[in-house]
């Protein structure tokens, strides 16, 4: 390092020269009089430019396209001249009287910016690589990461490692750091040298830091949030929006470096261009409140001028600790409310109003990281532009009736018999007659009635099971993320049973299952209308909302592999999809152009989901019945000798037509009732309830022959003894005598024989005949 740079540093570093302070401006106040404003600061555009307020955003600077504070720096030549001059007349000696510079946090602008200005104060010249700096520094606070050089080797990833293996612990840069930048600017003298450093101007253990920050970049990735949000081109309401992939991590690495890895990251974004997008949240260990930063690629087209307000708008008037938060002038012309930390955009410096970066670096929020990505999820979400021009839904959800009859009863509540048949036409006949009511012996019976805009069903079981269902059809268009958010709370709160349709039934259903309405529905999207459908995660969580009944949210967003898991068909002609989830299901009919159908009514698909629900919780049911006869039999010795009356209408409804591997020859419809019976484990519930009723007959077999040898191994005995002694009165008899029918012992004898015979044989065919054999 030569004389003039180590005069620089040393000058900068003693504490009787110059006073560094990050305490931030009041907003309008000015430099005192030997004080210099390094990148802080506010000013009217009404007001004339002051010469030592040097920070790139303020109104005077703008004006003339800067870029950088250090390219403020540059173009304030003459200001310095004059200040050095009016500092050297207050020292006696010919030096430089104290001064004090009041700077932002330690950034490579910031930085930069005061060692030039310190290097024309001492020397009233500028550096060779003046020039080239502030080139390079004007793209770098651009956000023009993708222009500023190799990640290991470009100044401004170089920089701020360093910062973090030479933190400081006041507001004045560490002597590692400035002699590092000052023997930079000594040794390169152009932007593309910047852009990759010479190796020997890397200190070993920055090299060592650069190279892991990548690998920590890596491992981070497996617990961040990657979407998609639609971020609008400008500030027109239902304008047109660009979408990006977006990147929501939480870290301990510095923002720069992340925004710059992240936006260079293809592998692992769904459009192969980077992360537009980037919510980071970072930790830091020496604040109360860690940093949130939230920044887009100013590469790509997109605004977020209204995102600081919205957000200091959910921040309240308290701070975290508690204390009102002081409110006062605007920074910026363009701002659009008072201001007020924490919040604030670097847009509103912008001639054109965009906003490239909303951050919080001073008192902290007080909203937590999960809520502030949900907000934004919310604000940016892809489905608040994509339009769903017909829907119609239906919720269901199983009960035990526990009522009087429930044909009378519901008969006199408004409801009436309905035949469903005629909707199942694609059904096998077994089918039909079993399930859809279409005679009086049918399985199942269906129960309608209609109030307003929703028609209620309600249909009854042989095992005192129901299966209510809610149906209606919404005709105007709406959002796929306003849908998904209205469904979803229908779903999971208690406004279906204020639906008139549904008044006073609640009182005779014990709820069965899930507390939750389980919901299908179909839905026609408009492509044309549409701002983008493709398969990202963000889509697919929306589908995926749909099917469930859950809320699109961040915590609802399936992986990929989940997602595609559940996408069950997709017709020849990409215009239909099937979403099933283990709690519902969704039929997407996706329209290239806007055309009149058919209305969205009851069919195959929804007559699908009511079987298969049906099916899974009369098994559930049947499976419960069977569990309290067998804890009976265990608990009761002579309960095996009892018909099994409880649970032999539930096995039936299992082996007529209702229990088909197939219920059409349609293999669409077969592909879909065989995705149902996968996702709710149907199979696995099945072999369980055979296993469970042929653990139970083997039991009450054993059971009933352990009764057997009982009366075997008492009856015989007694009437061998009985026999015998009615016999023994002849013991002085002849043989040849006592032939039996001939003498009165005999007879005796055989008539005891002959009771234990009936008694036992009897007793068995008799229970065989009531019991197992009988189930």
């Amino acid at each position: 390092m030569d004389a003039k740079w180590r005069q620089v540093v040393e000058w900068l570093l003693e504490e009787g020269r110059v006073e560094w302070t990050t305490e931030r401006p009041s907003p309008g106040s000015e430099p005192e009089a030997r004080e210099l404003f390094i990148s802080v600061g506010s000013r009217s555009e009404a007001l004339p430019p002051h010469p030592r307020m040097l920070a790139w955003k303020l109104p005077q600077w703008t004006r003339r396209s800067v870029r950088s504070t250090t390219g403020a720096v540059l173009l304030s030549a003459e200001a310095l001249d004059a200040f050095a001059q009016a500092l050297r007349a207050e020292e006696p000696g010919g030096g430089l009287a104290p001064l004090r510079l009041r700077v932002h946090v330690h950034t490579i602008d910031v930085v930069c910016a005061s060692l030039l200005a310190a290097f024309r104060l001492l020397h009233a010249s500028w550096p060779e690589a003046a020039g080239a700096l502030a080139e390079y520094l004007g793209e770098w606070e651009q956000g023009h990461t993708e222009t500023v050089g190799d990640y290991e080797r470009a100044l401004g990833t170089v920089f701020y490692a360093s910062l973090n293996l030479w933190p400081s612990e006041t507001a004045r840069p560490t002597r590692e750091v400035l002699e590092l930048m000052a023997r930079v600017l000594e040794t390169v003298h152009r932007p593309a040298e910047l852009a990759k450093l010479p190796e020997a101007l890397v200190p070993l253990a920055i090299s060592r830091r650069l190279k892991a920050d990548e690998f920590l970049y890596r491992a981070e990735l497996s617990r961040a949030q990657l979407v998609q949000l639609d971020i609008p081109f400008g500030d027109v309401k239902d304008g047109p929006v660009r979408r990006v992939d977006a990147l929501f991590l939480s870290s301990f690495q510095d923002v720069t470096v992340l925004r710059l890895l992240a936006r260079g990251d293809t592998e692992h974004t769904h459009y192969g261009q980077g992360f537009d997008f980037m919510a980071v949240h970072i930790a830091r260990p020496d604040q109360s409140r860690p940093w949130h930063a939230f920044s887009l690629n100013p590469e790509r087209a997109g605004t977020l001028s209204d995102l600081a307000g919205a957000l200091d708008g959910l921040e309240g008037d308290r701070l975290p600790d508690g204390t009102p938060r002081a409110r006062g002038g605007r920074r910026f012309e363009r701002q659009p409310n008072d201001y007020s930390d924490p919040w604030y955009s670097d847009g509103y410096a912008s001639p054109i109003g965009r906003a490239t970066m909303v951050a919080v670096p001073y008192s902290g929020t007080r909203l937590s990281r999960r809520e502030l990505w949900e907000f934004l999820w919310h604000e940016f979400n892809v489905g608040r532009n994509v339009h769903v021009l017909r829907a119609h839904t239906l919720l269901g959800r199983p009960f035990l009736w526990r009522g009087p009859a429930p044909d009378a009863e519901l008969m006199s509540r408004g409801f009436r018999r309905c035949d469903l048949s005629d909707r199942g036409a694609a059904f096998h006949p077994a089918v039909v007659n079993s399930f859809l009511g279409a005679t009086e012996e049918a399985d199942v019976m269906h129960y309608e009635k209609t109030a307003g805009p929703h028609t209620a069903r309600v249909s009854v079981y042989p095992n005192r099971l129901v299966v209510v269902w809610v149906e209606w059809t919404r005709k105007e268009a709406v959002s796929l993320y306003a849908l998904a958010q209205e469904q979803a709370a229908l779903v999971e709160g208690p406004a279906v049973w204020e639906f008139e349709s549904l008044r006073g039934l609640a009182p005779w259903l014990a709820p069965l299952g899930p507390e939750r309405w389980l919901v299908y529905g179909a839905y026609r999207v408009s492509r044309g209308r549409s701002s983008m459908l493709d398969d990202s995660r963000s889509m697919q969580g929306l589908f995926h909302a749909l099917a469930s009944g859950t809320v699109p949210s961040l915590e609802k967003l399936p992986s990929e592999a989940a997602a595609e898991g559940r996408r069950v068909l997709r017709d020849s002609a990409g215009e239909t999809e099937h979403w099933l989830t283990s709690t519902g299901g969704a039929r997407i009919e996706l329209l290239i152009e806007e055309e009149e159908r058919g209305p969205l009514a009851c069919d195959r698909d929804f007559l699908l989901f009511l079987l298969t629900l049906g099916q899974r919780y009369s098994a559930f049911e049947t499976s419960r019945r069977m569990a309290e006869v067998e804890q009976r039999y265990r608990t009761s010795r002579w309960q095996s000798l009892r018909p099994a009356r409880s649970v032999r209408s539930d096995v039936m409804l299992f082996t007529n037509s209702l229990w088909h591997t197939r219920v059409s020859e349609d293999p669409d419809i077969n592909a879909r009732y065989l995705a149902w019976h996968s996702l709710h484990g149907m199979q696995e519930t099945v072999e369980a309830m055979k296993d469970q009723a042929a653990e139970l007959d083997q039991y009450k077999r054993d059971q009933f022959d352990r009764m057997v040898s009982i009366l075997l191994f008492v009856f015989l005995p007694v009437s061998l003894a009985c026999g015998f002694f009615s016999g023994a009165q002849f013991q002085d008899m002849s043989p040849s005598v006592g032939i039996p029918g001939t003498t009165t012992g005999w007879v005796i004898f055989l008539g005891y024989t002959a009771a234990f015979t009936v008694l036992v044989f009897g007793t068995v065919l008799l229970a065989r005949m009531m019991n197992w054999r009988r189930r």
